[in-house]
């Protein structure tokens, strides 16, 4: 088995948010190879991501691969170019009496991190997209979305970072004609990421 192979399955048997009492049911993702040059990096699974065992596939994650398909990417480079992660590695749950899906809480975020560091560590990739508000702050910055969305940054590890906003319809980000442009600006850039990497 190669380090990463034992990583993921190292993650995939991880049953601490059970322990800790968040959740009633662990399921880690996890896809990705070695090599992948590209590293995304989401808020959680879905419930769509749960129940098929696969990331980003209920529809914020096909929008998110319609953003990566327009930008010159194959649907194949999921899981072989781009390695999909997350903050956290299963599906949260629901938002209380709301069909929104609930943000970790930063206890379950803190015992998630060290599979997030790990993979990093191990991938090495050359490029970060962060996917969403909770990645972005995470990984690069709290400042508002309008000013860091269209920008790729160059960090102390090397390695660029492309934030993209989430493509959820609970998200009222991109109802705004601005912010459209913004985005149209990180998928030329996401573009150039595609013909360098």
């Amino acid at each position: 088995m190669t380090e990463l192979e034992v990583l993921q399955q190292e993650i995939r048997a991880c049953n601490k948010c059970v322990g800790g009492g968040f959740l009633t049911e662990a399921r880690p993702l996890v896809l990705g190879q070695p090599g992948a040059s590209i590293f995304l990096i989401g808020q959680a699974p879905s419930r769509t991501d749960h129940e098929s065992g696969r990331f980003y596939e209920g529809p914020a994650g096909r929008k998110l691969r319609g953003w990566f398909l327009e930008a010159g990417f194959d649907e194949s480079d999921f899981g072989t170019r781009i390695y999909a992660a997350a903050i956290t590695k299963c599906f949260p749950g629901r938002n209380p009496g709301s069909s929104k899906d609930r943000v970790p809480s930063p206890a379950e975020q803190k015992l998630c991190r060290s599979w997030l560091d790990a993979e990093l560590e191990t991938i090495q990739p050359r490029a970060v997209v962060l996917f969403g508000g909770l990645a972005i702050k995470t990984f690069l910055s709290k400042a508002p979305l309008e000013e860091l969305i269209g920008q790729v940054f160059t960090k102390d590890d090397g390695r660029i970072y492309l934030p993209l906003p989430h493509s959820s319809g609970a998200s009222t980000w991109l109802n705004s004609a601005y912010n459209q442009t913004l985005l149209a600006q990180a998928l030329v850039q996401l573009r150039k990421l595609q013909n360098a990497l």
